[in-house]
């Protein structure tokens, strides 16, 4: 019986520590200011460059398209 109410007051004492901590999350640093943000300028750098890659490809299409009688599979 004893062990059985050990084993309860040691629930007991964990249930209110536990309960004891704070709800409210603290707030993330600016990635500027993290070892993130070597990342976030090589997407930066990634999206800057995207709409040259999409004309390139645009061009090559069109010079394909010409060769093989201007037909589009698009």
């Amino acid at each position: 019986m004893i062990t059985l109410q050990r084993v309860l007051l040691g629930s007991i004492a964990a249930m209110l520590l536990s309960a004891c901590g704070s709800s409210k999350q603290p707030e993330p640093p600016p990635i500027k200011d993290t070892a993130f943000r070597d990342l976030e300028s090589a997407k930066d750098r990634a999206r800057a460059v995207e709409g040259t890659v999409m004309q390139q490809k645009e061009a090559t299409d069109r010079a394909i398209n010409a060769e093989e009688g201007g037909t589009s599979s698009q």
